[in-house]
């Protein structure tokens, strides 16, 4: 179900309409594809948050967790087993939705689809970091339903509370261009969404206003700190969800 989201919003179905009734050109979207991927970043983390945020503390509720630990498994390894199964089961999700997208688009003309690839490759980057923020929130959760609660509001907030697009305006024009640095570098979906437009060469439209600032001020070096921004989301919740874990009573 999941592929098939993806699948269309890679492929983004009002186009799709207006190609059947040939408003657009036939091959709009051979030539925009990657810039279609790119706009379903805001929602790959509604794939993660969710099935990840419920993982460990369903096992807790329903006391599986006791039980499996109560054999020759400890934390780090059923952490470890946890993490990726649910990196493995999501990352195909993501492989696959824009695989078939991009299969459906370029048909045999494999020399386009390292573009998409690379895109591809940033999405799972992004969908490894939110793995790692639900399953934080998993560990540290004692209810299933607070612990979807939680996921579903930090992604309402990554890509709704926080938008951007309009709060770079006003900080920008408030206290200067310096003061949007911090709230965009730190926001793994927005730096994502950036990255991939800089990837398939973007203009100022596709950029927005987060994009522009973030590369003018950081220059040729903006991708190298986006890199490095979504690096460290990834290390530091896999890292915290070690160390809450290991310390954590699993009733």
């Amino acid at each position: 179900m999941f592929s098939a989201v993806f699948f269309f919003l890679a492929l983004n179905v009002p186009l799709l309409v207006l190609l059947a009734l040939r408003y657009l050109p036939p091959d709009y979207l051979e030539r925009y594809l990657n810039y279609l991927v790119s706009l379903s970043f805001p929602f790959l983390p509604l794939l993660s948050l969710p099935v990840a945020s419920a993982s460990v503390v369903e096992e807790r509720e329903s006391g599986a967790l006791q039980y499996v630990l109560s054999g020759p498994v400890s934390k780090a390894d059923f952490l470890v087993g946890r993490a990726v199964g649910l990196l493995a089961a999501t990352t195909a999700v993501v492989i696959l939705g824009y695989g078939l997208a991009a299969l459906g688009v370029f048909n045999v003309s494999s020399s386009k689809y390292l573009l998409v690839g690379e895109i591809a490759a940033i999405g799972i980057a992004l969908n490894a970091a939110m793995v790692g923020l639900a399953l934080v929130i998993s560990i540290m959760s004692r209810r299933k339903a607070t612990a979807l609660g939680v996921a579903v509001f930090l992604w309402f907030f990554f890509t709704v509370l926080s938008d951007l697009g309009q709060l770079s305006l006003a900080v920008n024009l408030s206290a200067g261009p310096s003061a949007v640095l911090p709230l965009v570098i730190t926001n793994p979906v927005e730096i994502s969404r950036v990255l991939a437009v800089l990837v398939i060469g973007g203009g100022a439209e596709q950029l927005g206003p987060p994009g522009l600032i973030l590369t003018d001020l950081l220059g040729n070096s903006a991708a190298y700190y986006m890199l490095i921004s979504l690096a460290s989301w990834i290390m530091a919740s896999y890292a915290i969800c070690y160390i809450v874990f290991s310390r954590q009573d699993v009733v």
